[in-house]
């Protein structure tokens, strides 16, 4: 285990994220990331993922007080599926660590 790794189990990061990180980098054909370049990465799309969760809410909140009762279930679905999506591209749980990582590391 580096030192950096040792760093981030200090921070929050659990192993399984760390097997996580290192699992993405081993999947690289090119071979160029590295867990310091993807955490990085991982922190700057958090506040993507929040805003894109926030627009959804809205739409959502809208759509579905403001249309009849059988197109709300239409906006649930539909909102359901778009909330998987930006769950998936944009791990939550591991942009969140990421982002608190960098920002006390700044510090």
């Amino acid at each position: 285990m580096t030192e950096y790794e040792k760093k981030l189990i200090d921070h929050g990061f659990s192993t399984k994220d760390i097997g996580k990180l290192k699992s993405i980098i081993e999947k690289d054909e090119s071979q160029q990331d590295t867990i310091q370049s993807l955490v990085l990465d991982l922190s700057k799309r958090f506040f993507g993922g929040v805003l894109g969760l926030f627009i959804l809410m809205l739409i959502g909140l809208y759509g579905i007080f403001n249309t009849d009762e059988s197109d709300a279930i239409s906006y649930i679905i539909v909102l359901g599926f778009a909330f998987l999506v930006i769950y998936f591209v944009t791990p939550l749980k591991l942009s969140w660590k990421a982002y608190k990582f960098i920002r006390q590391s700044k510090v």
